[in-house]
C-alpha cells in the first residue's frame, strides 16, 4: 500500500522552564524534535503554567500522558 501522505514519526518533546528574570517566577514554553534531534516544532510563546504549556502542545500533536 502507498500513500501520498508523509510518514509522521513520533518526536520527542521537551518542556523548558523559563525563569522570569522580573520577578524570578518560572514560565513553560515547549519544543518538539525528530527522531535524529532536528527541530521539529516548537512554541512562539511562553506559557504562565506548566498546565497550560501542555494542553498547547497536545493542540500541535503531543500524544503524552
Amino acid at each position: 500500500m502507498v500513500s501520498g501522505d508523509p510518514i509522521r514519526l513520533p518526536l520527542r518533546w521537551q518542556f523548558i522552564p523559563v525563569k522570569d528574570g522580573s520577578d524570578g517566577t518560572i514560565r513553560w514554553t515547549w519544543e518538539a524534535f525528530t527522531h535524529t534531534g532536528e527541530p521539529a516544532m516548537k512554541a512562539e510563546r511562553v506559557f504562565e503554567t506548566f498546565t497550560e504549556c501542555v494542553a498547547h502542545a497536545r493542540a500541535a500533536g503531543y500524544l503524552g500522558h
